[in-house]
């Protein structure tokens, strides 16, 4: 099975995150930290589902393992509800699973491409949230912490999107604070499992799939609304974060001296630092 869906807020945004060209990405990508500044982000090359024996970059979920919008809720459907499509023609069912593997089907797919494609098209335009707070005193320190101390190194606050058929997309500013790459975050949050699609097959390439260690730059923009929108604080790929503030805290790797700069903030720092993700 995959990995819990429920605290993947920033996947809603996709239409944006989706349109960011490739070489922008790939440009901020530093596997062998070149520079020294103990980032090392590397890009995920996937299976490109329109030209077989080809990759691609991989840019939502935990692990950056879904290329594309349309991938995305293909596999949302069959992970989440079992519903089938042309990209996810099999039920998610194990051997250890009889009644669903003898569960009654809706039709071979049960989503047909039109549908697909419709609830695709929704979801690239599903809007952002508008920030709040904006310009006030402890959002405005809370923003300078937060690049102060590192944090904006991966979760990078401005990107550009290319060309895109739909206008409101096209050649789009956005701040998403994310680079959209994979990053060593530390034995605390490893899972030690391979990234699995909507099937429950693993995806990538064996050898250069994405460690127990790493993890996809998540998206930070509509955080602060989690709590009205999700009913929940709970953050990380498996909720073990009550607050914002313990998500930080759980932070190791790459990220190791960004956690330690913030918890050498005073009190008053923390909280700007907490107001400002608030904000998002």
């Amino acid at each position: 099975m995959s990995r819990p869906r429920d605290d993947e807020y920033a996947e809603f945004y996709t239409g944006y995150v989706g349109l960011v060209p490739e070489d922008d990405i790939l440009a901020r990508a530093d596997a062998d930290d070149e520079d020294g500044d103990g980032i090392s982000g590397r890009a995920n090359l996937v299976p490109d589902p329109a030209s077989p024996g080809n990759q691609i970059l991989g840019r939502f979920g935990w692990k950056a393992a879904v290329p594309t919008v349309e991938e995305q809720n293909a596999g949302a459907f069959a992970g989440d509800i079992g519903i089938t499509s042309r990209l996810r023609p099999d039920q998610p069912c194990t051997r250890l699973q009889p009644e669903c593997i003898s569960a009654p089907s809706g039709g071979e797919p049960e989503l047909d491409d039109h549908k697909l494609a419709q609830v695709t098209f929704y979801t690239r335009t599903l809007a952002v949230p508008a920030r709040r707070d904006v310009g006030a005193p402890d959002t405005r320190a809370g923003q300078e912490a937060f690049e102060e101390i590192g944090c904006a190194s991966c979760h990078v606050g401005e990107l550009r999107t290319g060309g895109s058929d739909i206008a409101a997309l096209d050649e789009q500013v956005i701040r998403p604070y994310t680079d959209l790459l994979l990053h060593d975050m530390g034995t605390g949050l490893a899972d030690g499992r391979p990234e699995l699609d909507g099937t429950g097959a693993v995806v990538g390439t064996p050898d250069l799939d994405p460690s127990g260690q790493e993890w996809r730059t998540p998206p930070l923009w509509g955080i602060g609304l989690v709590p009205t929108v999700n009913r929940h604080t709970r953050f990380l790929h498996d909720g073990r974060a009550r607050n914002l503030e313990e998500a930080i805290l759980w932070h190791g790797g790459e990220a190791e001296r960004a956690r330690k700069r913030f918890r050498a903030l005073d009190a008053q720092g923390r909280a700007a630092v907490i107001a400002f993700l608030e904000s998002l």
